[in-house]
Parts: C-alpha cells; structure tokens; sequence
C-alpha cells in the first residue's frame, strides 16, 4: 500500500513538474531553465536543418562555377539569376526553418544567425532589396557585435553582386575600425578582395588575398594560393607567383588544380643560364609524357608554346602551338587559343598576313562565341581577310600589267616555267601524301599479317590479307589498270582508234575518245589559260588598272586604320599617287598624309596643304585642313536642313511650288555645300520638273549628277533623268493602260518604293500604325516587286474606297512617309491587277489624280 502510494504521489509530481516547465519554457521567459530550453531546441532543430541546407547551396553554387584556368579564377562565384531558379524550393526551405527560431524560440541566442541565414538565401535567391534590408536589420538589432560585423561583411557581398559598389566600399571602411573575430576577419579580406577582383583592380585584390593568408582553414589554402599565383603572374611579379604555385602544389590540392599549378609555376621560374631552360622543357616534356595528362596535352604545349615564344624562339613555338591544335580532342576553346597564338606570331611578329589570315579563319571557325574575346578575333580575321583580298589583287593585277607590255614569247616563255613549277610543286606535294599513306598501310599490314593459325602463312593463300592488301593498294595508287608503266600518274596522250590504244579498262577515269594528257601538255595548257588572263585590249587594260587602283587605296586604309602601321600607309599612298596620278582617291590620301606629316615635319605638311587648295579646293579634306571643326559645322548645318525638308517637303506635296522653291534658294545660298544640301537641291530640281519645260528640268538633273557623283542620291537622279528622255515612249504607254472608276469593288493601299530596303522599312510603319488602331482587323501589309526598279508596299484589303482614303488621309496626318519622294495612293482591286500586268505607274497616276 505505502508503494502504491507513493508512486501516485510521484506520478502527481511529475506531472506537476512538466506543467511547470512548459509554464516556465516561454519564448519570452530569460529564466536560465527557460533560456536553455530554447537555445538547445533552435540550435539543434530548425536552425541546424536551415543552415545545413544553405551549405548545399553554397555548394551547387561552387560546383556550377566554371572553372577556366586560362583567367584569374573567382574569390567567389558569381551568382546568377539562371541558376537561382534551380535551387528555388531550397531557398524557401531555408525562409521557412530560419524563421520557426525567430517566430518561437526569440530569446535563443540563434536568433541573430538565423537572421543571417534568411539573408544568405534571399541573397543567393538573386533577392538582393530583401536580403539587404535583412543584414541591416541585424546590423542594427543584433547585441552580439560577432553577428554585426557577419551581417555587415554579408551585406558588403550582397552589394558587389548588385552593383552598388560605393555602397560595398562604405560598408567595408565601416568594418576597418571594428575588432572582427578570425571567420570575420578572413571573410571580409576575401569580400574585398572579390570586389577588387570586379572592379578589374588586380593589386588591391591580391593585397587582401594575402592578408586572408595565415587565416585560411587547410581545406581552402590550396585554391585561394593558386588565385594569388594567378594574380602576380598577371602583375608580371614572377618570383612572388612561383612562390604561391609552389604553396598550392604543396596543399595538396585536386588533380586539376594541381596540374595548372604546375603548369603554371614552368611560366614564372626564372632562368638564370642555359641549365634553367633546358630544366624548364624537360618539365614540360615530363608533364606531356605523363599518362594522367593525355586529356591535358593540348593546354600543355599550349603552354610550352608560351614559354619558347618568350624566349623568342619562334620556330619552337609555332611547333608546339601546332601539337596543341593536333592533341585537342574536345576543347574547343583551347584549340581556338592556339589558333589565336598562331595568328599573332604571324601578324605581329613575321608579318605575314595571309597565314596570320587563316590561323584567324581557323580560330574564329572554332571559338564558342560566348569567349569574352571573341569579337576582337573576329574583328582582326575580318581585317586581315580584307588585307589579303587587296594584297592579292595587286599582286595579280600588277604581274598582269607587267606581263601584257612584254612580246607573246617571252610571255609564253615565262609562263612554261611557271606552270612547271606550279605542278612540280602539286606533284611533290602527291607524293609526300602517298608516302604518309604507305607508311599508315605498312602499319596497318604489320597488325593484319597472319598468324598461321590457318594453316598457311603465304601471303596469296590468306584471303584476309589478300583483302586488307587490295584496299591498301587503291588507298595508296587508286583504281589503275594492270599494264606497263602502271605507277605513272601521268601518261602519253593516245587517240582512240589508233593502233597503239589500249583496251579501256571501266574502272579507268576518262572518256573512251582521250586517255590521261601528257605531262608537257598539262603545261602548256596551264600557261595557255594564264595568257588569257592577260589584259589585252584597251577596256582590259583599264579595267585592270582600276581594280589595282582601289586594291592601293583600301590597303592603304587597312594599313592606316586597322593595323595602324602608318608607314605601310604612307609608303602604300605614295605608290598610288605615283602610279595614279589623277586618282579620284588622292584628296582622301593627301589628307592623310598632312596628318601623318603635320608633326613629323610640319614643311612636308605645308606643302601638302598649298598642293590641296590648287588641285582640290572643294574637297572636304581641303576644308577640314582649313577648319578642323568643319565636319562638326558641317553636321549641324545639316541637321537645320534636315529638319526645315519637312515642311519643304509639304509644300511641295501641297502644290505650293513657288513658296518652296524660294525657301529652298535662300538655304542653299547659306548651307551651299554639306552633305543634305543635295537632298534640298533634288526637291527643287522636282519642282522645276512640276513648273518649267522637260529641257530645264533635264539640264538641271545633269548639274546635279555632276554636282554630287557620290551622293547617295546620285543614282536616283541619274533614274529620273532616264526616265525624262524616256518621256515620249511614256505617253505612248499612258494610253495602252485603260483604268476603271468604281466604287464596288474591294481597294488596296500602295507605297512605291526604289529599293526592297526601302519597302521593308515602309512596311515596318505601316505595321506599327496598324497596331494603334482600334478598326484595322483583316488588315494586312505585304511587299511586291512591281519591276526591277520599283518595290510596293501594299496594304490590304478595305471593303470599301471611303475605308482605304480614310487611311491614306491617317497616313498623310501622321506625315508617315514625309521625304519619302516616291508616291503612296488608293487603288481598286480590279486596277490594281492591270497595273500589275502592264507595269505603267505613270498611266495610273494620272488616272489617280483625275478621280480621286
């Protein structure tokens, strides 16, 4: 009984105990009971679960980074708002834990971190306003100054990824006078030293880096070393970057961080003697043998290619760059680099374009475009492809000219030998292919001899070999028939039906009228075509001088402009002016050379510029030597022209034809001479066609053909004159086209235009206009080509003509096609089908007037 007894009177207590904890266990409660009760539960439940996820996080974060070893890799890895999404749900878990220690345990002392843990994921979120305002919070809140200080360094990073920099630099100056704790000390001199790294500020991040040195834990040295190597190999401290590739190689790092560690410390070890070197290729030659490096052989004489090209051995290095681009299996960034490295030696060092040209052809064929130099490579293989194009042309047109003022034999002569050297270089060229091939089928034979298992060991009684042997033989000769002399590629010509033609085997190339040309005339018919190809008659000549006179004048430009070799330039402009005296280029060359010369000897310079004002005084290189600001004068004057046209244009449309000639007069009398003084000068010739007889407006369309012979408008002008001489065959035509006046039928909307360009950038607006009204359903633009000359934009179809001329009143309200000098009108169904089939614009158009 008294054990009864007790045991209720235990049990009563016990209960009695947890409702007093439970009572006592409130989240507001700082009784030490209490206080324990909840740090213990925050810590090892929801904050331990948060924290552990934010780790995976970090980590898919540092998995994904690519590591390219060819750049100084990242202190950290950028975040990004692609890969935010892949661990979204995570993200949210973390919000979600974090915030059960903040809502139920907030007198833990895991309150703060879990604070830090809400902006951690809302940062890698790419949430970068709330993770801010996050860390603030902290900052401000928190008693603990180890998780300010956490918080600020946080928030520094959540800065640099949103591109507040000076925010990110005031809070680090905030941070130089705090005491950190060893983590927050180590995490604010990498925060640094990856803002530096953003900011392309490779000292300062270095600087912080080695600052971060004694802190970093043993499982971080390795990487964080390999960075700073990275960084004073790119400052040029060589002695500094052995001496922390060194480190690295010595942290024990992962076999690729390992590897570039060590291909990296063969750049900057420094070569006292002859013993240096030869230590230095005997490494990269250990590295290149080493079979856990065969993936990696590409980057390894890539690399030796580096190195012997700064020890100026060229034709080392162009081999070892070559090995790279053999040994590449699936790197295509690497390949591209060697190509690259190539490129250069070939363009900057030996100067030879056309091989520097290819290696870029090669480069830019396997480069992925998302390589951050891509464009300046495409750039230089564009420059250089034009290069070799004028080189070429010039060397072929110049030896043209040269070989047509020589007599036929002597031409002849020199071309024989030119065509065998041609084909003996073709022939010696076959033949160190085939002998590859032998020496590929020798292998090939010495793996597929026989055995003797099959009881023989004669070649002939080995059906296998017989077959490996058959295809070899046509690997190596070709199908060739069996007779005398069969090795030679190249034989006697023998008509067929002669008494000396062989049987012609079927397998034989040929026709059964002409066997394989004799050797000698193989020849003669190369020089044959190229005499052909030597101008002759006066037009041939002319055309050749011309093509060799704009091949100068963009080379020279190259040389100037893209390769910046002025003196090329020079010496190029020189050779044209000597050859081409009356070039219609030597205002443009002269400029250039008083350019060249104004400070490397002003006399020359001053020469030049009398030279311009005798021979070219209009030029606008002669007005830019006179006024540098010329062009600068010249491009406001133009934008007054331009936007006084609009309303000129108006007036013309309108009929005002006496109003806008004398507007455009008084212009042209102030502006007589930039560029769109033609545009206005055009628009007044229209006018005189509208007002005056066919002879003046003629006269003045050949003024202004002459006028403006580069004009952009030139062409147009020279249509409409055309067209004017054309005019009685034009009234003969009006009266074959015969128009119907109707108001049944469905109508259409037309732009003429000159060009498809044109009617492309017309049927643009046209689109944009529809789209802003409210009744345009069933409305449609397309594009036609009415001739060779004239394009039409069309929109289609109205139900009605009072729907299709509500629409060219909008389009005229609008001022849609303002400047645009050819027509816009309504037109019928039924008369657009005629117009389309007799092409007579100008028979419709008076039509047009008449009834609309």
């Amino acid at each position: 009984m008294i054990f009864k007894s007790l045991a209720k009177h235990l049990h009563l207590l016990l209960v009695f105990m947890a409702l007093a904890l439970c009572w006592g266990c409130s989240s507001e409660s700082s009784a030490p009971m209490n206080v324990l009760f909840h740090n213990t539960t925050a810590h090892y439940n929801a904050y331990f679960i948060a924290n552990e996820r934010i780790r995976q996080i970090e980590a898919a974060i540092w998995q994904a980074m690519e590591r390219d070893y060819d750049k100084v890799l990242w202190v950290f890895p950028p975040l990004d708002s692609t890969m935010a999404q892949t661990y979204a749900e995570d993200v949210e878990y973390v919000l979600k834990k974090a915030s059960i220690v903040i809502q139920y345990h907030k007198n833990s002392k895991w309150v703060d971190d879990s604070y830090i843990l809400i902006g951690l994921a809302r940062m890698y979120g790419y949430d970068f306003p709330n993770a801010i305002n996050t860390f603030k919070y902290v900052n401000t809140n928190s008693e603990d100054p180890d998780a300010r200080h956490k918080a600020v360094v946080n928030l520094m990073r959540v800065f640099i990824e949103n591109g507040e920099y000076a925010n990110a630099e005031a809070a680090s100056d905030y941070l130089e006078n705090e005491t950190l704790n060893k983590e927050n000390l180590k995490q604010l001199y990498l925060t640094r030293a990856y803002y530096f790294q953003v900011l392309g500020d490779m000292d300062n991040m270095v600087r912080n880096l080695v600052k971060a040195d004694p802190l970093f834990p043993k499982k971080e040295r390795a990487r964080y070393y390999f960075i700073i190597g990275q960084v004073y190999q790119e400052l040029g401290f060589a002695s500094a970057a052995y001496e922390y590739y060194k480190k690295c190689i010595d942290s024990n790092p992962p076999y690729e961080l390992n590897f570039y560690a060590k291909l990296n410390i063969a750049q900057v070890t420094e070569l006292g003697d002859s013993k240096d070197l030869k230590k230095v290729r005997k490494y990269f030659k250990k590295l290149v043998n080493d079979e856990k490096n065969i993936e990696f052989k590409d980057k390894i004489y890539y690399e030796w290619g580096r190195f012997e090209f700064k020890q100026k051995n060229l034709d080392e290095a162009i081999e070892k760059f070559n090995l790279s681009v053999q040994n590449s299996l699936n790197n295509a960034k690497q390949k591209g680099l060697s190509y690259i490295s190539l490129g250069e030696i070939y363009y900057d060092t030996l100067k030879n374009y056309q091989l520097a040209k290819s290696y870029y052809d090669s480069a830019v064929s396997v480069l992925p475009q998302t390589y951050e130099q891509y464009a300046a490579v495409k750039h230089r293989q564009e420059v250089l492809a034009d290069f070799v194009e004028q080189y070429n042309t010039i060397t072929l047109q110049d030896s043209l000219l040269r070989l047509a003022t020589m007599d036929s034999a002597t031409v002849m002569s020199l071309l024989v030998n030119k065509a065998t050297e041609e084909i003996e270089a073709r022939e010696k060229a076959e033949k160190l292919a085939k002998k590859k091939e032998a020496r590929q089928a020798a292998r090939q034979a010495t793996l597929d001899k026989p055995t003797g298992i099959g009881g023989t060991t004669w070649y002939f009684s080995n059906p296998s070999a017989v077959s490996s042997g058959r295809v070899q033989f046509r690997q190596t000769w070709g199908n060739r028939p069996l007779e005398d002399h069969w090795r030679r590629s190249v034989k006697q010509v023998i008509e067929a039906g002669s008494d000396e033609s062989p049987v012609a085997d079927e397998e034989v190339s040929g026709t059964a009228d002409q066997q394989e040309l004799s050797r000698d005339q193989i020849i003669m018919n190369k020089a044959r075509e190229m005499y052909a190809a030597i101008p002759q008659t006066p037009e041939e000549l002319a055309k050749a001088n011309k093509l060799l006179e704009d091949a100068y004048y963009k080379l020279a430009k190259i040389y100037y402009f893209d390769l910046e070799e002025k003196d090329n330039a020079i010496a190029t402009f020189r050779l044209l002016k000597e050859k081409y005296p009356e070039s219609e280029y030597l205002p443009e060359a002269y400029y250039l050379l008083y350019l060249y010369y104004r400070d490397e000897a002003p006399g020359t310079a001053d020469e030049i510029v009398a030279l311009m004002h005798e021979k070219y005084p209009q030029s606008i290189y002669t007005k830019l030597i006179d006024n540098p600001d010329y062009e600068e004068n010249s491009n406001q004057a133009n934008i007054v022209l331009q936007n006084a046209y609009k309303s000129l244009y108006e007036l013309y449309e309108n009929g005002y034809y006496d109003s806008a000639y004398q507007q455009i007069d008084s212009l042209l009398t102030i502006y007589p001479d930039v560029t769109f003084s033609a545009n206005l000068r055009l628009l007044q010739i229209l006018i005189i066609g509208k007002t005056k007889e066919l002879a003046d407006y003629q006269m003045a369309l050949q003024q202004f053909i002459e006028q403006y012979p580069d004009h952009s408008l030139h062409d147009y002008a020279q249509k409409l004159l055309d067209a004017s001489k054309n005019y009685r065959n034009s009234l003969v035509k009006l009266r074959s086209a015969r128009y119907f006046d109707t108001t049944s039928d469905k109508f259409l909307f037309v732009v003429l235009a000159d060009s498809m360009a044109t009617a492309q950038k017309i049927r643009q607006q046209l689109d944009q206009l529809l789209t802003t009204m409210s009744d345009s359903s069933g409305l449609q633009t397309s594009i036609l080509e009415l001739d060779d000359q004239v394009t039409m934009t069309v929109v289609k179809t109205f139900k009605d003509k009072d729907s299709a001329l509500l629409f060219y009143d909008i389009c005229k309200a609008e001022k849609l096609f303002d400047g645009n000098l050819n027509p816009y009108f309504v037109i019928s169904k039924s008369n657009f089908d005629i117009l389309y089939e007799t092409k007579e614009i100008d028979a419709y158009l008076s039509f047009y007037r008449e009834h609309f």
